[in-house]
């Protein structure tokens, strides 16, 4: 998840001089598109900041903070003044922050200079009549990578002061922005500050309002106390209380952490969360398994877990019978259910409880678990043999990781080949070998690329012997998809090229010198480090002319446009589109109008976080080739909202993830271009809450935004 900045790339020509006027919100995006913009395009988006149309203003700013360079701040400073650019500014200047730290400017004089103007710019919202950009001016200064500890008590002090201050006519928006920003500001400092106790109290008072029309404003101060670990015991009870479920759940968080021993004493946590674990939402029950296992199971037994394998969603049970894997080790009734969990697959209908029940086993009686990995080693479904792979690592079958390392599904192969090797050594070289030799295959309308697979197979030889047959698999491998010229591959290449580093030598030189002009900059680094070890010389890049791109077509960035998700079960769930991420949405629209997302799956389902999919081969590392720009911005990641997954910056591909519940640590990360309606009589978040892994979509269709979405 981390975020890999490049160097600039030249482009094949100099842009001539434009014109503020001439300036359009295509050029805009054809130059963030282009992700490292040549001067003469950082120049016409500081010229279009000046523009009189607030669209452009709005993408020029954008496009400037997700440059992510401190050098860009001078140009952002003024926009904080005028009211209709401040929000934006103050976002942008936030994200800019984030870039190395300038040479000369001494540790914390730019983050001083910055936190500054938007305390001013702060006063200004305040001292206005109609502060609407308060909240984002609040949520860039919590989110500054403070350095100095007066700086954080400074911010700590303006954040406490917008929550004391009313915003009757204006939804308490305000007051959520602080939040968050006092949120952000506890969990990215906390080895460094601590929020004082005027702020923790007033925090306190407001996550301890009972108004459901506030539910919103609880839910971020109920964050701040988890990230400052200032929740008390008169909070806990009121907001345990509460009908917002995000809330309960957060509280159920609290109750797990390891700071909750100062809120409560163990035997009211116990019983709290033995409450909690029947509460009406599915979600709260998830969190009060786990918070069960790690707080209660060890003195109080694991039968309250037991019984929520009964419980009628299920993601609660599927969460129970992984907890069951890890804890009452020593409950023979325990193991006697799992035993039964594990029963046969059927060849149609549900799997996944029955496949986590096999891993949940492994873990506690290998030799029962060892009885039933034939059947499920041998099940028509991949995900089933998916997860005998797993329970067969764990049991340490070799016969079973041999066989399920050939298996025709990547994803099969990919789990069995570390604990393979780690098991057999050498022996396992052949194996190795063939994974090397994977090759791309056609299904339906996707070329499936086996990248996951071929780059366990070089992580798994770190420790190889170097022999001719393993030097010359991996440098076939790396040839092969570098000619596939597709930029998701970096990860697999990144994989190679480290292992032919260490198993390799001079004689390698020819093939990784043709990646120095690699268009992946990323990649082309890591080859001339390779080359670097052997020769003991230093080499340079020589990264390619890029080509500018054209500018997308004005029609497809405004014509309005929902998506409609039919699953394969028959439920359906509409998704709308926000206006901060123009590419994100051309890119997923015109994938969606090809068909690409028909018939393909959510792969990665992690209850009370996201689930994900888009992924023609159902995993991480495949996906439509092209890179996408991230668009990061002032929209936040709140249950229902939809990202695009990445492996670092601007690594984005076809593969999208829907938050499950509010993720304010993904909020300027990840970009979010979409959210799913929920209308209230028909909750698109109700289909989306029921999807289970490997559930398909059937269908995937454009259609004309209708009424009743939010």
């Amino acid at each position: 998840m981390g975020a890999q900045r490049l160097p600039p790339r030249p482009a094949t020509q100099r842009r001539p001089p434009v014109a503020v006027g001439a300036i359009t919100l295509p050029l805009i995006l054809a130059i963030e598109d282009a992700r490292v913009p040549t001067i003469d395009d950082e120049r016409v988006l500081v010229l279009a900041t000046e523009s009189d149309n607030d669209g452009i203003r709005h993408a020029a700013i954008r496009a400037l903070g997700r440059l992510e360079r401190r050098d860009v701040i001078t140009d952002l400073l003024p926009l904080l003044t005028p009211a209709a650019t401040r929000a934006e500014a103050a976002n942008a200047i936030a994200q800019s922050l984030r870039g190395p730290r300038l040479e000369g400017v001494a540790i914390g004089a730019q983050e001083q200079g910055v936190l500054d103007a938007l305390l001013a710019a702060g006063d200004r919202e305040i001292n206005s009549k109609q502060p609407v950009q308060l909240a984002d001016v609040a949520r860039s200064i919590g989110r500054l990578p403070f350095t100095i500890p007066t700086q954080l008590t400074t911010a700590e002090a303006f954040l406490r002061r917008v929550l004391e201050t009313p915003f009757p006519l204006l939804n308490d928006e305000p007051h959520v922005g602080a939040l968050r920003g006092l949120e952000s500001l506890a969990r990215l400092n906390r080895k460094i500050h601590s929020l004082d106790d005027e702020t923790i109290v007033r925090v306190r008072m407001i996550a301890r309002q009972i108004d459901p029309k506030r539910s919103e404003v609880v839910r971020n101060a109920v964050a701040v106390l988890i990230a400052a670990q200032g929740l008390d015991y008169v909070t806990l009870q009121s907001i345990l209380r509460v009908r917002d479920m995000e809330v309960r759940r957060l509280a159920v968080l609290a109750l797990a952490g390891s700071g909750s021993g100062s809120v409560v004493a163990d035997h009211e946590r116990t019983k709290y969360i033995q409450d909690l674990l029947t509460d009406t939402a599915p979600m709260v029950r998830i969190e009060a398994v786990r918070a069960w296992a790690r707080r209660a199971a060890a003195d109080q037994g694991c039968d309250p877990i037991v019984q929520r394998l009964e419980d009628r969603d299920l993601h609660v049970v599927l969460v129970a019978i992984d907890a069951l894997g890890d804890v009452c080790r020593d409950d023979p009734n325990v193991t006697d259910r799992l035993t039964t969990e594990a029963r046969a697959v059927q060849a149609l209908g549900g799997w996944q409880r029955e496949a986590h029940a096999l891993v949940a086993l492994a873990k506690r009686a290998p030799d029962r678990a060892a009885l039933r990995l034939p059947h499920f080693a041998s099940h028509q479904r991949s995900q089933v043999r998916l997860y005998a792979a797993r329970a067969a690592a764990i049991v340490g079958d070799e016969q079973a990781l041999a066989k399920l390392a050939e298996d025709p599904d990547d994803n099969v192969v990919e789990a069995a080949l570390m604990p393979l090797r780690q098991r057999t050594g050498s022996e396992s070289d052949a194996i190795l070998i063939a994974a090397l030799n994977r090759r791309n295959r056609k299904v339906g309308r996707h070329e499936v690329r086996p990248y996951q697979v071929v780059r366990a197979a070089a992580l798994a030889l770190e420790h190889a012997k170097s022999t001719p047959a393993l030097v010359g698999a991996l440098a076939d491998a790396l040839e092969r998809i570098s000619l596939e010229q597709c930029e998701t591959s970096r990860d697999v290449r990144l994989a190679l090229i480290a292992r032919l580093a260490g198993l390799g030598s001079a004689d390698q030189v020819p093939l990784l010198t043709s990646l120095l002009k690699d268009v992946d900059l990323v990649v082309a680094q890591a080859a001339a480090n390779a080359i670097a070890s052997w020769t003991g010389r230093p080499v340079q890049i020589e990264p390619p002319l890029r080509v500018l791109p054209a500018p997308p077509p004005i029609n497809e960035l405004t014509k309005p446009a929902s998506v409609l998700v039919e699953m394969e079960n028959g439920d359906k769930f509409e998704i709308r589109f926000n206006h901060h991420a123009p590419l994100a949405r051309l890119r997923f629209l015109r994938l969606v109008e090809q068909g690409y997302y028909d018939e393909l799956t959510f792969h990665r389902i992690v209850p009370n976080f996201v689930i994900q999919g888009g992924s023609p081969n159902a995993n991480e590392y495949c996906g439509a080739c092209p890179f996408g720009r991230d668009e990061l911005s002032l929209a936040m990641n709140r249950r229902g909202t939809i990202g695009i997954s990445i492996r670092g910056r601007d690594t984005g591909d076809s593969q999208i993830f829907i938050n499950v519940v509010d993720n304010p640590r993904l909020d300027h990360d990840y970009t979010v271009f979409a959210a799913v309606c929920q209308d209230g009589s028909k909750d698109g978040m109700d289909v989306v809450g029921s999807i289970q892994e490997g559930d398909r979509m059937a269908r995937v269709r454009v259609i004309t935004p209708g009424d009743g979405c939010k």
